[in-house]
């Protein structure tokens, strides 16, 4: 996995005192110093510190000492969802230069080009959540569960019925309250943008196709 940042050069302009009174920035033909944004330039670090972390080729001890922090988010999943205030100052309690770096990436990823809603990630979404809290189920994940259309069938235009999930998935039966709690918490936005999307993913579509055998079977 690989991230490509284009950090914007901003550049501000020092005044000189001789337009300071009209409140227009000076040139630099005019006695202006050319500064380098402060807040772009500390981004800049913390997100190329981001990067380290994402390049599976670096092994330094450090990592370890992040990823015991980031377990419980899905580790290097964070830095591809749309992460929630709450979660930040969660993790700022154990580390605020952590909570710092994912701020500064947030900052600077959110400009880049949007997702379409069927490869919104369901995991650590600030725009899905119940009681304030975003979700996260470590075991659903580790099935390959992350984007919201995994859990949609297309062919119905709505979410898959829990048995189906379970098969699909090898979903536990007891993580019934589990699975609607996390559908009945995705926006009406993102369901309508989903409905209006002909185009599933590969991975949809199969298993619609897998559905549709089983069931012709029965």
């Amino acid at each position: 996995m690989s991230f490509e940042i284009i950090l914007p050069d901003h550049r501000v302009q020092r005044q000189s005192v001789d337009n300071y009174k009209e409140k227009k920035p000076s040139e630099t033909e005019n006695g202006g110093i050319q500064l380098t944004n402060i807040d772009s330039f500390l981004n800049a670090i913390k997100c190329n510190w981001v990067k380290r972390y994402l390049d599976n080729a670096n092994t330094s001890k450090w990592k370890l000492f992040y990823q015991k922090i980031l377990k419980k988010y899905g580790d290097s999943l964070l830095f591809e969802c749309n992460i929630s205030k709450y979660i930040l100052h969660e993790i700022a309690n154990e580390n605020i230069f952590l909570s710092d770096a994912l701020s500064a990436w947030c900052d600077v990823t959110h400009n880049l080009e949007t997702q379409t809603s069927s490869k919104t990630i369901l995991w650590n979404n600030k725009d899905i959540t119940s009681n304030n809290k975003t979700f996260f189920y470590k075991d659903w994940f580790e099935r390959s569960i992350k984007y919201v259309d995994q859990l949609y069938d297309y062919r119905i235009k709505d979410f898959y019925s829990f048995n189906d999930i379970c098969y699909i998935y090898g979903i536990p039966s007891n993580n019934f309250l589990k699975y609607y709690t996390l559908i009945k918490s995705i926006p009406i936005h993102i369901k309508s943008e989903i409905n209006t999307n002909n185009t599933p993913r590969t991975q949809t579509t199969f298993v619609e196709n897998i559905l549709g055998r089983t069931k012709q079977n029965k």
